[in-house]
C-alpha cells in the first residue's frame, strides 16, 4: 500500500465508514476526513436542515464540490456519504485519487444501527427496511463499480475491524489492488493479438489506445454496464487520443436484443460516426454486445478493427476470444454472423465485481468446460479453489481466466474457422443453445446456466428437471427427458463428454439414439411419443440437435415434421474425442462432477443437475 494514496471508504448508511474509518486512520498514522461532517461545516448548519433547503439535488451539488476539495488534499482516510456513488464524476474521482473500499453490511445489521436515528433525510418516512432495501438496489452496483476491494466487518470491532481491514490492503496492494500485475496471452492467429488480464484495465489509457490506427472509435455496450463503465473507458481513451472522435451506440440488455435490428444500428452508428477503414468498434459488455458489435466490425467496409472489453466471466472465458460473431434470428440462434478475430481483448477483472452472482456462477459453467475437454488438472484447482472462485477474489478469477484462455486460445489458433478440433469448445452448446431457443432468448436459463445443463451427465434429465422449473421452458424439458439414457452412454464414451447429439453423419435424422443399439428402437421410441404437443415441441428442440461441423455450433430449430438434416461432413469432434488423452477419462469425469457441482448449483436453481 503506498500512503501518498487516499483510501475512500463507500458504502450503505449505517455500513460503519465513519466508525471504522477512524480506526483505521488511527491505525495507519493518516488524517480521518468524514465528508458528511465536512460538508456541515462547510454550511453552517446540519445535512437535515440542507436537505429541507435545497433538496437532494442542492445537497449533491455541496457534497460533489467538497469531495473534489478533499480528494485534492494530502493522502487520507475518507469516510463519504452513502449516495457519493450517485454521480459518475464522484466514482471516477474517487477511483483516480486512491483505493476505494466498499463496506458492506447485512440488511438486519444495518436496519439495527439505523432504526432509531433521526438525523437521515432519506429514512424520515414510512417503515425503513423497504426504504433501505429501495435504496441498497439502487446503489449496490455503484458501489462495486466504485469499488477496487470489498470489505465485510460483520460483528468486529471498530479496532478488529481496522486490523483485518489493513492487513486487505496490505495484501491488495501486494498482488491485486491498482498494480495487479498484468497477465498477458498472445494468440497466434493470422493476425496475432493480445489478450490482457488484470484489474483495473478499463481505466488504462495506454492498453486501450493502443490498437488504434485512426481517429475514429465507437463504443458499443448496453443498458446495464454504460452507466457503469462506459464514462471511464471515453474519459481513458480521451486522455491518451485527445483527437479521437468517438461515439456510443446502447442497446437494451439481454440475449434477447442480438438482433439483425440492433445490428443494423450499430452499422448506422459507423456511418454517422463517418467511420473509415482504419476506424475501431470498442465492445463494452458481455456476449451479447460482444457478438453484435464483432459482427458489425466484421460488415463494416468490409471489416474494421474490433476490441473486445468483456465485462462478464462468461464473455472473458469464452465469447471474446477466437473471433466468433453473430447475431440471433427466429429461427436459431447465431445463425448469421462471421470469424473476426479482435485487435485486442482486455479482460478488467475489477468489472466482475458488479456481476449479479447468478451471472458469475454461469461464466463458471463455461470455465469448468476447458477443464472438461482437456485438462483434468485445471478441474482439481477448481475443485481446491472454489470458495475463492464463488466470492469472487481478483486473484482466483484472474487465474481462472487465463487458464481459460490459454486453452482456448490454443486450440483456435490451430483451428480458427472450426474444421476440426475447435468443435470440443461447443461441449455443452448443442443443447444448451437448443434450450436457449425454445425458450425465445428471453425468461428461464441464461447461457451459461443451459451450457451447465446440457454438459452434465445425463444430459436428457438433467435438461428436463432444470428448465421444468422455467414456465417458458416447459416444452424444452418434455423434449429433452426420452433423451436421458443415450446422453448418459454418449457422454460416457468419450473422453472430451461431448454432445451426444450429431454424432451420426450426413444426411441421418438429427434424432438421438443409444449408442451401438439398432435405430429402430429409438425410432419407435420417437414415434410413439411424438404425438400431441409435447410431441411437437419434442420434434422441434429434437431437430435443434446437429453434428459440430459445419463451422459453428448453432441451433436450427426446423418447421415441425421436418426433423432431418441437410447432408453435411460431420464434425472431427466424436474422432478426436475417443482418442485423445484415454488415460485421463475417469480423472477428468470425477473432477468435473465435483467442480460443477461446487461452482455452478445454487440451491433450488441448478438443484436438478
Amino acid at each position: 500500500m503506498q500512503n501518498r494514496e487516499h483510501l475512500v471508504l463507500v458504502g450503505p448508511m449505517g455500513a460503519g465508514k465513519s466508525t471504522l474509518g477512524r480506526a483505521l486512520a488511527a491505525r495507519l498514522q493518516r488524517p480521518f476526513v468524514d465528508v458528511d461532517a465536512r460538508i456541515e461545516a462547510e454550511a453552517g448548519c446540519s445535512i437535515a436542515a440542507l436537505f429541507e433547503a435545497e433538496g437532494e439535488t442542492g445537497f449533491r451539488v455541496h457534497e460533489a464540490r467538497v469531495l473534489a476539495t478533499v480528494l485534492a488534499e494530502p493522502a487520507a482516510v475518507i469516510a463519504t456519504g452513502g449516495g457519493a456513488v450517485l454521480a459518475q464524476a464522484n466514482r471516477a474521482a474517487m477511483r483516480a485519487a486512491g483505493i476505494v473500499v466498499y463496506l458492506q453490511v447485512a440488511a438486519a445489521t444495518q436496519l439495527a444501527r439505523l432504526q432509531d436515528d433521526a438525523t437521515r433525510p432519506l429514512l424520515q418516512a414510512g417503515d425503513r427496511a423497504p426504504r433501505l432495501a429501495q435504496l441498497q438496489a439502487q446503489r449496490e452496483p455503484l458501489y462495486r463499480a466504485a469499488a477496487h476491494l470489498l470489505f465485510d466487518a460483520a460483528n468486529l470491532a471498530p479496532e478488529a475491524a481496522a486490523a483485518a481491514l489493513a492487513g486487505q490492503l496490505d495484501d491488495f496492494g501486494a498482488t491485486t489492488g491498482m498494480n495487479t500485475p498484468l497477465q498477458t496471452l498472445t494468440v497466434a492467429a493470422a493476425a496475432p493479438y493480445p489478450i490482457h488480464i488484470g484489474a483495473g484495465l478499463l481505466d488504462h489509457g495506454d492498453l486501450l489506445a493502443q490498437p488504434l490506427r485512426g481517429r475514429h472509435a465507437l463504443l458499443v455496450s448496453d443498458a446495464n454496464v454504460a452507466p457503469l463503465y462506459a464514462d471511464r473507458v471515453e474519459a481513458a481513451l480521451r486522455d491518451v487520443r485527445p483527437d479521437l472522435h468517438i461515439a456510443r451506440q446502447v442497446i437494451r440488455a439481454g440475449e434477447a436484443e442480438k438482433t439483425l435490428a440492433n445490428f443494423a444500428g450499430v452499422i448506422d452508428a459507423l456511418a454517422v460516426l463517418g467511420a473509415t477503414r482504419d476506424a475501431c468498434v470498442y465492445a463494452l459488455g458481455g456476449g451479447v454486445v460482444g457478438d453484435l458489435a464483432g459482427f458489425a466490425a466484421a460488415c463494416w467496409m468490409r471489416g474494421i478493427d474490433i476490441v473486445q472489453l468483456p465485462t462478464t466471466l462468461l464473455s472473458m472465458v469464452d465469447s471474446s476470444v477466437g473471433g466468433k460473431t453473430a447475431v440471433d434470428i427466429p429461427q436459431g440462434k447465431n445463425l448469421v454472423g462471421a470469424f473476426h478475430v479482435p485487435r485486442a481483448v482486455l479482460a478488467d477483472t475489477a468489472s466482475l465485481r458488479t456481476l449479479p452472482p447468478r451471472e458469475l456462477r454461469a461464466g463458471l459453467a463455461e470455465v469448468i468446460k476447458y477443464g472438461a475437454i482437456m485438462d483434468a488438472g485445471f478441474l482439481a484447482w477448481l475443485d481446491a479453489h472454489h470458495a475463492a472462485l464463488l466470492a469472487g477474489e481478483d486473484a482466483a478469477l484472474a487465474e481462472a481466466i487465463a487458464r481459460s484462455c490459454a486453452h482456448k486460445a490454443a486450440i483456435t489458433a490451430r483451428d480458427p474457422l472450426e474444421h476440426g478440433e475447435r468443435a470440443l469448445l461447443n461441449f455443452g452448446h448443442t443443447f444448451g443453445h437448443a434450450i436457449e431457443a425454445e425458450q425465445g432468448y428471453a425468461d428461464g436459463l441464461n447461457h451459461g446456466e443451459a451450457v451447465a445443463a446440457a454438459g452434465r451427465p445425463p444430459v436428457g434429465r438433467a435438461g428436463a428437471g432444470f428448465v421444468g422449473r422455467c414456465g417458458s421452458a416447459a416444452r424444452a424439458a418434455a423434449a429433452l427427458r426420452p433423451a436421458g439414457g443415450c446422453a448418459r452412454r454418449a457422454g460416457a464414451g468419450s473422453a472430451a463428454g461431448t454432445d451426444a447429439a450429431g454424432q451420426e453423419g450426413p444426411g441421418q435424422r438429427a434424432a438421438l439414439h443409444p449408442v451401438g443399439r439398432p435405430r429402430r428402437r429409438a425410432d419407435r421410441r420417437r414415434r410413439g411419443r411424438g404425438r400431441g404437443a409435447g410431441g411437437a415441441a419434442r420434434r422441434r428442440l429434437t431437430a435443434a440437435t446437429h453434428c459440430p461441423g459445419g463451422g459453428s455450433h448453432n441451433s436450427i430449430l426446423l418447421p415441425s415434421g421436418s426433423i432431418t438434416q441437410p447432408n453435411r461432413p460431420c464434425s472431427e469432434s466424436s474422432r478426436l474425442s475417443s482418442t485423445s488423452q484415454p488415460s485421463s477419462r475417469s480423472a477428468a469425469s470425477s473432477a468435473s462432477r465435483s467442480a460443477t457441482r461446487k461452482l455452478t448449483m445454487n440451491g433450488a436453481m441448478l438443484g436438478a443437475m
